[in-house]
């Protein structure tokens, strides 16, 4: 399905809330109420970024749903050794001004898509998974079945944590969640990685689905050689790599 691009705008916007996440993830809220901006749920936005004199472009996916209009919400992960990360999550202060371009991207998904979705993620893979979530909740898509495998390698770093837990209790939403590297001694989900058994557990009418994997590129390509396996057409897999 061939979607209208949505049209891509540059502009500058005010940071007005820093939310703490998870001890590594910040998600800095931007004041968009001045521009008509629009985008699909799972695109990204380029972001400039000043660093020592010079600037850094980066891009990261849009976790706010496109039904909020006033502002525009970035979660981002501190990377080892990554510069833009490193100041966008430790430096950045309520006031400070950013410019943006966007939307891009081709990871997206409308209900004319497909209304039964599986959503893939690890670590911050999660980000344009939760604009998706966020989208069929505000816009109450009550017709439109989601289930999240989402993979995490400790308990403090699963990204918005307390709010998955609050999509799980509405009826058409599942939200089941992996702990790679160590868990609290009360842990009820599953550990170790993302595997066949798993996804035969958890998931319904395997074939049948529209699926999103999101993480890095390891974990993405392993998920969708294990759906393939299961019988999922490539062309029901769609793909988004963070480094």
């Amino acid at each position: 399905m061939e979607l209208e691009k949505k049209p891509v705008k540059e502009f500058k916007a005010k940071v007005i809330k820093v939310i703490q996440e998870t001890p590594s993830t910040k998600t800095l809220v931007f004041d968009i109420s001045h521009v008509d901006f629009d985008f699909y749920p799972g695109q990204y936005m380029m972001v400039n970024v000043p660093y020592e004199g010079q600037v850094l472009k980066r891009a990261y996916s849009i976790a706010s749903p496109p039904t909020q209009k006033e502002t525009l919400e970035l979660t981002i992960k501190k990377v080892p050794e990554g510069r833009a990360s490193t100041y966008l999550t430790e430096k950045v202060k309520e006031g400070e001004e950013f410019l943006l371009k966007g939307p891009y991207g081709k990871f997206v998904w409308l209900p004319q898509m497909g209304t039964s979705l599986v959503l893939i993620g690890a670590g911050s893979g999660i980000v344009p998974l939760m604009c998706i979530l966020r989208y069929i909740v505000s816009a109450k898509l009550e017709h439109v079945k989601a289930t999240l495998l989402y993979s995490n390698t400790h308990y403090e770093e699963i990204i918005y944590r307390e709010e998955l837990e609050r999509m799980d209790k509405h009826s058409n939403i599942k939200v089941v969640h992996t702990l790679t590297r160590s868990h609290p001694p009360d842990w009820k989900g599953y550990t170790g990685r993302i595997n066949v058994e798993m996804i035969l557990k958890e998931v319904e009418d395997i074939p049948t689905n529209l699926y999103y994997l999101c993480g890095p590129p390891a974990f993405v390509e392993d998920i969708a050689s294990m759906l393939l396996e299961l019988g999922v057409d490539k062309n029901q897999i769609k793909k988004e790599k963070y480094d």
